[in-house]
């Protein structure tokens, strides 16, 4: 889903809606993005924008195009959609531009987003081009989002000269097989649309609420000299984000990966659509780059055929060679992986009366290119970095946490976490880490949501003492509201079975949401720091933490209280030592406590985890 659009979701999957929100529970969300609140007003300022033909979109780039497009509440995804003729769609439902819902109410239905051409100047055709102009686009009913019901439906409106919007296609919902491919719709555009201020526009009908009953639109082609039949183009399309090159994740510590490249470095792949009618020879290369200087560190493939040729109207998936450890950076970097295909693709041309006319402004190269970063620096990632959504729980006290593993002996420095809601920025939360769910955490850092400019950006959460971990932990967090925390979420791959949450007291494996979590451990080879003390955010020191018994405070502080895991105050032996006090947890339970003092005339808070 695009970074430039804002949504709120109830739930995909509603069994009793009436009721559903005011249960506990971990669901997909959507992204409430305040930086698009002016999207519709910048789009209003651009409608004295007249376009001639011909107008073609493929949604191959990133975001909706306003030098095409009037865009009410449309959002731009290249993950959403299923065996799209080239990567890159437009996507509909229940979300308007200012990032809110169309309606409070969960059942309310009407006209939700709209999608419509700039005005295209249709005054001057022949007699003979006016029986010829065509528009084509492909539909598909959800793809990987929410299904339009047998209420719902898409439309595609004509404006006419007396400014009157005619409804001229409609599609209904219900489709369930047909989430998997496109459908493409060729509709004439008739003598009485033929006004120097001609526009087209989608628009769908379906719940208000949230982004339920979700059209995707790709390949919109509109021109003269078309007829009914002219459903193929000379063209051949790359139709998704390139495959991952580790085995399950997105994004590797450099030190893990050059200690076991064999185990994590893999292949990449893309899939390809022939669109045209006819077999077509092509080759495709797939180098990996250093993202900011685009120095090659790696060819994979270079120009290898596709075999056997590809035949018409083909769609097929396309492998890499092997990517070994030569493609590694010396240093932490971003890398780049490039895949291309050579096709002989060029600007649209029509074959009209023997001459060739040429549209360079057309390019149906445009779409043979796709580009995937991939960061290799200190941090494990299941997400590559595309937010499409959120997720998250409405619990307060609730937790979420997202599994990980890894090889080599590694230190904890943080954990990056995109908090998507910028209504949250400076709610209070706990960052945690855990060896073993069901035990306690094995540290706690108390902190708030940080404010942040862009809403792809992470948070950065930084750990105040060494924690050495195991082969297999989990990072997360505890909220402390009933409000939903939202959290990005990147649909690219599912790695849904590796996030947990605890909403009843209970940990649950998630199977629920589809997609990878944004949260990410940041990892260090050695210990970040000489001691294993903590160096808390104030002037006193607290170790060690864990603790198995005793704890030392030291500093300029006075002591007001210790807080159980239960919330109760407690008395705990207490000894002076030469700087501070020292506190015997030995005949408490293990847990979580919280000591709260008076520092430099104000009250904090500092937890400890006792073993």
């Amino acid at each position: 889903m695009t970074k430039l659009k804002t949504i709120f979701i109830f739930s995909l999957i509603l069994l009793f809606q009436s009721t559903s929100d005011l249960l506990a529970q971990f669901k997909q969300l959507g992204i409430p993005n305040p930086t698009d609140q002016n999207q519709l007003q910048n789009a209003r300022v651009r409608e004295d924008i007249v376009l001639n033909l011909p107008f073609w979109d493929d949604f191959s780039t990133r975001g909706i195009d306003d030098t095409k497009w009037i865009n009410q509440g449309a959002s731009h995804s290249y993950t959403v959609a299923n065996s799209a003729p080239s990567i890159g769609v437009a996507l509909l439902d229940g979300i308007g531009s200012d990032g809110q819902p169309y309606a409070d109410s969960p059942l309310t239905q009407g006209v939700a987003d709209r999608l419509s051409s700039h005005m295209i100047d249709l005054s001057d055709l022949t007699d003979s081009e006016k029986q010829t102009v065509f528009l084509s686009f492909y539909w598909q009913p959800a793809g990987k989002a929410e299904m339009p019901d047998a209420n719902d439906f898409i439309t595609l409106e004509f404006l006419n000269a007396n400014g009157d919007w005619m409804e001229v296609w409609r599609q209904n919902g219900e489709l369930e097989a047909n989430r998997l491919f496109f459908t493409q719709e060729m509709v004439q555009v008739t003598e009485s649309y033929m006004h120097e201020s001609f526009q087209f526009r989608f628009q769908s009908r379906g719940r208000l609420s949230g982004p339920f009953d979700t059209w995707l639109i790709d390949y919109v082609y509109l021109n003269k000299n078309r007829s009914s039949q002219d459903l193929n183009r000379l063209d051949r399309a790359l139709t998704q984000a390139n495959t991952p090159i580790f085995n399950r994740y997105s994004s590797i510590p450099l030190f893990e990966l050059k200690a076991n490249p064999e185990i994590y470095l893999n292949r990449t792949g893309n899939e390809f659509k022939n669109l045209e009618n006819r077999f077509r020879a092509m080759e495709y290369s797939v180098e990996v780059r250093n993202k900011e200087t685009q120095t090659v560190l790696q060819r994979i493939n270079n120009n290898t055929p596709i075999n056997p040729v590809p035949l018409a109207l083909e769609r097929r998936t396309i492998s890499s060679n092997l990517i070994t450890s030569e493609a590694l950076p010396e240093g932490e970097a971003d890398l780049e992986v490039l895949t291309y295909l050579s096709t002989g693709d060029r600007s649209l041309f029509q074959l009209i009366e023997g001459d060739s006319i040429i549209f360079p402004e057309v390019n149906l190269r445009i779409n043979d290119t796709v580009r995937t970063t991939v960061a290799v620096r200190d941090f494990l990632a299941y997400d590559d970095g595309e937010l499409d959504y959120s997720a998250g729980i409405n619990q307060r006290s609730g937790m979420l946490a997202v599994r990980f593993e890894k090889i080599q002996e590694a230190f904890l420095k943080g954990v990056s976490i995109n908090f998507t809601n910028f209504r949250q920025f400076g709610r209070g939360i706990d960052i945690m880490v855990w060896t073993d769910l069901n035990q306690a955490p094995i540290y706690v850092l108390e902190t708030v949501i940080p404010s942040k400019e862009s809403l792809g950006d992470f948070s950065y959460f930084e750990f105040d003492e060494n924690i050495q971990l195991p082969e297999e932990f989990y990072v997360g967090f505890m909220q402390f509201s009933n409000d939903f925390v939202y959290v990005g979420l990147d649909k690219n791959r599912d790695n849904g079975d590796q996030i947990y949450y605890n909403v009843t007291g209970s940990w649950q494996q998630n199977e629920i949401v589809e997609g990878s979590l944004m949260i990410r451990p940041h990892l260090s080879e050695s210990a970040p720091f000489e001691s294993g003390e903590i160096i808390p955010r104030g002037g006193i020191k607290i170790y060690p933490n864990p603790a198995t018994e005793y704890v030392l405070i030291e500093g300029d502080f006075q002591l007001i209280s210790i807080i159980d895991q239960y919330g109760r105050s407690i008395n705990v032996q207490m000894e002076e030592a030469e700087k501070g006090k020292i506190l015997n947890f030995g005949n408490q339970m293990r847990g979580i406590y919280l000591i709260n003092v008076y520092e430099q005339g104000k009250p904090q808070s500092y937890r400890i985890i006792v073993k």
